[in-house]
Formats: C-alpha cells, structure tokens, sequence
C-alpha cells in the first residue's frame, strides 16, 4: 500500500514536512520525468529521469521552486546526453571514482583496487574537486611537492598514472570533456639501479640456508613423531626432501627470472613437464604479455618433485588459506639472516637470473625475452656485465 506522501501531488509534497520510513519519490503529474526525491532525513530533491535508471539531479526543495524544477526538467529532456555529460563533469573526482570507475578498474584492470587505492591516498588533497576542475599545472605543482620531498621520480610517474587512469575513463566517457594530463609529460628517471646479484660464495650461503632449513624441519617432525608416539598418537607425515614451498620458490626464482607474483600466480595447467616449459600467463604479468620459459635441469627437478598426483590449479598453495600467497616476507627473512644476506630481496633473484645468462655470454635480447620486458631499456641495464661482448665489437673495426 502506497504511503501518504507518495499519494501527495508533489506541490504538497515539497511543502510537508514528514519524514517517511524509506525513500520515497513523488513523480509530477504535470512535467515528464519530474520526480521529488524525498529521504527519511527529511531532505526533499528534484530529479528528472531521463533514462532507465538514470536520472539527473536539479536540487534541493527549497533552493528550487516547483516551477523553477519543471523549467529545468524541460530543459534537461530535451537534451538528456549533455545534461548526463554535464552531471558527470559536476562529480568530484572521489565522487567519480565511487559511481563510475571502481567497478571498471576492478573488473578490467590487473590491479585495480591498488590503483583505486593509490589514488585515494596520494592524490587526498583532490578528492573533494570536481574533475572539470583539475588543471595540469596544479597537479604538476603537487608532482613538484613530492620530488622535493624525496620520492623517487619514478613513483611520482606511477602516482600520476593511477590518477590519469581516473581521467581517461571520465574523457573517454563523457563527449566533450577533455582530459587535463594529457599534455603532462612523465618525469625522466634515471636508469641507475644497481643490479644486484649473487657471487658465488653468496650463491653458496643461500642454497646452504635452505638446505639447512628443510634438514631442520624434517629432525624437528622426527622428534615430534618419537613424542606422539611414546604417547599413542598418531604419528605426522614424515617430511622428506622440502618441507614446504620456500625452497621450491626460491630455487625456481633463480632458474626461470619469474617474478615473485608470477610464482604466486603459477598454476599446474601451465606447467609443461615433458616439453620442459612454464607459461606465464599476460593476466598474471607486469608486462601485460604472455611469454614461454624453458626449464633447466634444476627447475625441471623442482617441479618434478613437488608435482602431486593430481596437479591442478595452484603450484603453491598458502597453508592457511588453501589460496594464492599474499606475501612470503616472514619466511625469506628468516632465510636471508641464516644466510649472512640482509640486504637480499626477493626481486635479487631474478636479477641474479640475468646476470649469470648475460655474464656466460647470453644475447641481451634473449634476456629481455625470457624476462618478458616490453622493450630493451630494462635489459640494458645488464650489459655492463658483459664487457668482453662490447670490447670484441669494437674489436671489429
């Protein structure tokens, strides 16, 4: 049964004052699409629809006149596109985000909460401004402001592609809206990352920790079973060989130069044992392409070793989640101290991958490749590691 107010003309309707139990709106019997929105706060509202589930805010009861909102109503159905262009442009870019590209950026972007999220917190201070309002030269103000304080060039750029994402979807959208960074060019950064990899004494400590860390688990199990057993409990599995992922993660790292988010991600599907092969799917990534690495000697036994009877979905599963790993920082941390490392990251591993290739004479093109970099730049960064390759160039002339 229909309330009251929804009974109400919506003249009568814009002067009460009730407050009804849940929204309520009060169409026009006079102008198409006119209708009074009215919340159980009290607050009373002139829309028009214009569409199927879209409608077009005029304002507030009060601040409008009801002839005032059915001028406007008229107006806006004669051209109901610009009016919806118009409407978008008035949003906030926090606003922006909330109705129209959160549920893009999650469903078409890899990471796209994190690219949300990034937004959000770096670019607080813009939430609250409309988007026609945003101008590159105060957001190159605050690039500035972030450079001066320290951060690196090239998390500004990353920075300010997560808020150019905001903008191209709102340009691409809404005709007629131009995007305000599409002139703002990204700031240089200087390739000078120092490639870190193994020697091999440090090659040497890391194999050791891990080798000691499964020995370790597999006589702490033993001791374990020798107790449950005095006791009449059911003994544990008896650990043979890896006592969990870490090992098999870390040796993989080393032979294939696959990215810690790519083992995450690394499916059984996609492993090829008798062809020797892992694909690594564009979806899981950072390069957006699909590449193929071939297994050595070591990979293949890896693999070969932890494959269960039944291989499929997750090469490595979270023992708490049964899901794919979040992170593994504890684990390594641990592993790097027990092997006199501290200052080894997991991305050394890859790197470590690279530099043995280039340095026992692989092509910086096959490098790129089984690294899946988009272009050379990121590959040359291991040249200088291949000296003798450079000086028998020049020893052509």
């Amino acid at each position: 049964m229909s309330s009251p107010i929804e009974r109400s003309s919506i003249a009568k309707a814009a002067q009460e004052k009730s407050k009804p139990d849940k929204p309520v709106d009060v169409r026009s019997d006079r102008v198409r699409g006119l209708l009074l929105r009215i919340l159980p706060s009290g607050l009373r509202t002139y829309y028009v629809q214009v569409a199927r589930g879209q409608r077009v805010k005029i304002g507030p009861a009060g601040t409008y006149t009801l002839r005032q909102a059915e001028e406007r109503a008229k107006e806006i159905t004669i051209n109901p596109e610009l009016a919806v262009r118009k409407k978008a442009s008035a949003l906030s870019l926090d606003e922006y985000i909330t109705q129209h590209y959160s549920d893009h950026a999650l469903a078409k972007l890899k990471n796209g909460q994190k690219s949300i999220d990034r937004v959000k917190s770096v670019w607080q201070k813009f939430l609250n401004k409309r988007l026609s309002d945003l101008t590159a030269r105060e957001i190159d103000k605050f690039r500035d402001k972030r450079i001066n304080a320290g951060v690196a060039p090239a998390t500004v750029n990353r920075d300010v592609s997560a808020l150019s994402g905001v903008l191209s979807h709102w340009a691409k959208n809404n005709e007629g809206s131009v995007h305000p960074l599409a002139e703002l060019e990204a700031l240089q950064v200087a390739d000078d990352e120092t490639v870190r990899y193994l020697l091999p004494d440090e090659s040497k400590r890391l194999r050791q920790a891990l080798a000691d860390r499964d020995a370790e688990a597999a006589t702490a199990r033993l001791s374990a079973n020798k107790w449950r057993a005095v006791r009449g409990k059911e003994a544990m599995l008896e650990i043979k060989g890896y006592c969990d992922h870490m090992t098999p993660m870390v040796l993989l790292s080393l032979n294939t130069g696959m990215r810690q988010g790519e083992l995450f991600s690394l499916a059984w599907e996609n492993v090829d044992l008798s062809l020797k092969t892992i694909t690594v799917l564009a979806s899981h990534s950072k390069g957006n392409n699909t590449r193929v690495i071939p297994l050595n000697v070591e990979a293949h036994t890896v693999l070969t070793t932890i494959k269960p009877d039944v291989a499929k979905g997750l090469v490595f599963k979270s023992p708490v989640t049964g899901a794919r790993f979040d992170n593994v920082k504890k684990a390594w941390a641990e592993i790097a101290k027990a092997a006199a490392l501290p200052d080894l990251r997991w991305h050394d591993l890859r790197h470590d991958f690279a530099s043995q290739l280039v340095m026992k004479g692989a092509p910086l093109f096959t490098v790129q490749k089984l690294l899946g970099h988009a272009n050379s730049r990121m590959t040359q960064r291991y040249a200088k590691l291949a000296p003798s390759t450079l000086a028998d160039a020049v020893g052509l002339l």
